[in-house]
């Protein structure tokens, strides 16, 4: 955007500047003719120096630029400055939302594989998960490392000893991961644990092998193969997005269940070509109890809370401790002396 203004009688930015150089000045031009750029077109900050240095003897018929550097930063600032203690206050409150949703976000998205426990219906009742079998760090959420730059491999290329180590062990070319699953509660129930395939690239999941040990016993999951059969050794996945589901209807008090899951992409397999290099699989394991319930989040506080005035076999009401085992009067709960052996 540009303006000018006509005074009669006034030098120009061009004639002063000749002046100033001991030059002819150039003659005059009409308003409305050709401008030569170089000579009328100035910045406010110019023109105000000039007027300041010569007075009356510059012309504001000279065309002034509008530009402003930094002018949208400046004016950005002003605004801020111009908002209450409330406003400023309620955005700073929006930017953090937006933080912790990004944050929680990729905490979802952390790992090539996670395990999630219902924290609702069963963390607060007692169950819960750790890399050891002693349950030192019980938590509701576990994630294994990642494993960068895999290429594929044999089956038979696999550790023999990979349910025998806990949490983190993977390979070079294979993730491995250990945990146990404990009710140290106060009551028995059931529970589902699933296996979903949360993303995947370039067709990786065609030849991806899931392995399950569950209690000791394994199961190889995979694709159907491309004629729709099963792959030789393996059992197919649930469906698209599922790979595995186990259902414990009686998981009693003092019963802990072990889990190895171990993932590669298998080399014998006829869909494990040179079109998925570089591509990527994520899995999670989320376990839910296997019960619908409809009572409210508030009675539910209300009665934790009861539970612990009364001491009826409380459990902590903000759902944060999980219990080492204390209902049992004698002993804590371990894979060791587990009730299920």
């Amino acid at each position: 955007m540009s303006l000018w203004k006509k005074k009669s009688g006034k030098k120009t930015h061009g004639q002063i500047q000749s002046k100033m150089n001991g030059e002819a000045a150039p003659k005059k031009k009409h308003r409305f003719g050709k401008k030569n750029k170089t000579d009328q077109i100035i910045r406010i900050q110019e023109l105000q120096e000039l007027m300041a240095k010569y007075g009356d003897d510059v012309d504001p018929e000279t065309i002034v630029s509008m530009y402003m550097p930094h002018r949208k930063k400046q004016r950005i600032a002003a605004a801020l400055l111009r908002l209450d203690k409330l406003q400023v206050a309620l955005l700073g409150m929006l930017l953090a939302i937006a933080v912790l949703f990004i944050a929680a976000f990729m905490q979802e998205k952390m790992g090539n594989f996670t395990i999630n426990l219902n924290r609702l219906e069963l963390y607060r009742k007692g169950i819960s998960i750790s890399e050891t079998g002693t349950f030192e760090d019980a938590t509701a959420r576990l994630t294994a490392n990642t494993v960068q730059d895999a290429t594929n491999m044999s089956i038979e290329d696999l550790p023999d000893d990979l349910d025998g180590i806990d949490g983190d062990h993977n390979g070079k070319n294979y993730m491995a991961y250990t945990y146990y699953l404990r009710n140290a509660g106060k009551e028995d129930l059931g529970y589902i644990a699933k296996i979903t395939l949360d993303s995947c690239a370039k067709g990786a999941e065609e030849a991806v092998r899931v392995a399950v040990w569950r209690n000791g016993e394994r199961v190889v999951y995979a694709e159907p193969a491309a004629d729709g059969n099963e792959e030789p050794g393996c059992t197919n996945f649930v469906s698209d997005d599922v790979v595995c589901q186990y259902e414990e209807k009686d998981f009693l008090v003092g019963n802990v269940d072990r889990y190895t899951i171990v993932i590669w992409m298998e080399g014998d397999d006829p869909e494990c070509v040179d079109s998925i290099i570089g591509g990527s699989v994520e899995f999670s394991m989320n376990i839910d109890a296997d019960y619908d319930d409809d009572t409210s989040l508030l009675w539910k506080f209300v009665k934790d809370i009861k539970d612990t005035i009364t001491g009826d076999k409380p459990i902590d009401a903000a759902g944060n401790t999980a219990p080492n085992g204390s209902y049992y009067p004698d002993r804590e709960i371990t894979w060791e002396n587990r009730r299920n052996k």
